[in-house]
């Protein structure tokens, strides 16, 4: 079955790392601009427009491989409006495609993750965050076991996630 690992996380959490780390992959079908450009804007993200609107999802989404990776926060920017992706419909339509979504929360400290929202967005978004994946049968990355174990932490995620690394 393909798999379509949706790597999410609070604003300032990382999800922009770790989308570029899993894309890396030669099997992962992901965010291609990322393995040039430190930063890209979110609205620019191959699944952006799912994120809002999950039911143009098609079965050819999923056609050129068998591993995706997908990359949204919570909140998100799309077309220079703050909203709320819709990361639970798109794994279910994920799922009504033939694909299994996988859902992995990004974490890290609080206090820097806070400080990092106010710096880039100006406010504190945390909250939305924390109150959004409440319900959600997801796994969770840490921040700062990859930047402790690197190499090491990356092929954990991997046999944990059962996804290409």
């Amino acid at each position: 079955m393909k798999k379509l690992l949706i790597v999410t996380g609070p604003q300032g959490s990382g999800n922009h790392l770790f989308a570029r780390l899993f894309s890396l992959h030669e099997n992962v079908v992901g965010w291609e601009s990322l393995h040039d450009k430190y930063w890209v804007p979110s609205d620019e993200e191959p699944f952006a427009r799912f994120w809002v609107h999950p039911e143009e999802m098609k079965k050819e989404t999923f056609a050129d491989g068998d591993y995706f990776c997908a990359n949204v926060s919570v909140p998100f920017f799309y077309n220079g409006v703050r909203q709320t992706p819709k990361v639970k419909e798109v794994a279910m339509r994920a799922f009504e495609l033939g694909v299994m979504p996988i859902i992995a929360v990004i974490v890290r400290d609080r206090n820097i993750n806070e400080l990092q929202q106010v710096r880039v967005g100006g406010e504190c978004t945390m909250d939305i965050a924390l109150d959004y994946y409440k319900d959600m049968a997801v796994h969770f990355i840490d921040h700062e076991a990859f930047f402790l174990y690197r190499e090491k932490y990356i092929e954990y995620l991997g046999r944990m996630l059962e996804f290409p690394v």
